[in-house]
């Protein structure tokens, strides 16, 4: 691995430009050229005697796809980001591979009652995620073109993330907001730093070992005392782990990818 790009669409690259820097930096210090490169223009780039590896922080599997196909390493692989950027494929998948999850339906009708949480099946950090307590609201809120999963309500405290690196949980989170019943960090959640049980980090190992990931959250919620897996994150942010823990993820990662 001695040459690699960093790939971010515009508007995610303002919140991100730490990350993508100290990426930049850390594989310099190891004699590895890493570019950053807009997603639009990714397409690009796709020649294997420049480019021996892609960071791809983006939700189109295709373009991942597109490096695949010319021989070019991606992190993480096309499989990984269109399962984790697509709700309902999340949950057929965790059912799939008997992992517990919250059941997620495509219509209202399917869950049988109120209230209930509608996502768009491509949604991101609690972004169009809405708790609804009455059909005719979900179809205001609804826009067209867009597909929806539908889920039961379960109130709880908080939420959990475990990040999985290599196959490895190599730090974990708790996340919770007492004013919102989405517990994002990014809408104003609090996080500390939590100690997963053995039986929770399996399940996580086990998540990213299916998909073959290389770095990925997976978020749990907790249904009658038990965690469950509610999302699987690709691109997962480090932000929380930089401010919980002294865990350092772009070491962490670097390492692991000039090793490969």
């Amino acid at each position: 691995m001695n040459s690699g790009l960093i790939i971010y669409s515009d508007i995610d690259k303002e919140k991100n430009t730490w990350f993508i820097d100290e990426c930049i930096r850390r594989f310099a210090k190891k004699g590895v050229s890493l570019s950053y490169v807009e997603e639009k223009n990714a397409l690009d780039f796709i020649d294997k005697n420049i480019v021996s590896f892609a960071i791809y922080r983006g939700r189109d599997y295709r373009i991942v796809e597109s490096f695949e196909r010319k021989g070019i390493r991606c992190l993480n692989n096309s499989l990984t980001n269109k399962i984790a950027n697509d709700k309902m494929l999340t949950f057929e998948f965790l059912s799939k591979n008997n992992i517990s999850a919250i059941p997620s339906f495509s219509s209202i009708e399917e869950v049988g009652f109120f209230p209930l949480v509608m996502k768009s099946v491509n949604g991101h950090g609690g972004k169009e995620v809405f708790l609804i307590n009455a059909k005719e609201e979900a179809e205001t809120i609804k826009k067209k073109n867009k597909r929806y999963v539908y889920q039961r309500y379960y109130p709880n405290d908080g939420d959990l993330r475990l990040y999985v690196l290599d196959k490895t949980v190599v730090g974990a989170v708790y996340r919770h907001n007492q004013n919102d019943f989405r517990s994002n960090y990014s809408l104003g959640g609090e996080v500390i730093a939590y100690e997963p049980s053995p039986e929770i980090v399996d399940i996580a190992i086990k998540v990213a070992s299916l998909l073959n990931a290389d770095y990925i959250g997976v978020d749990f919620i907790k249904i009658d005392g038990k965690w469950v897996v509610n999302e699987i994150e690709d691109p997962v942010g480090a932000r929380m782990l930089y401010q919980t823990s002294n865990i350092d993820v772009v070491d962490l990662l670097v390492n692991y990818i000039c090793a490969l």
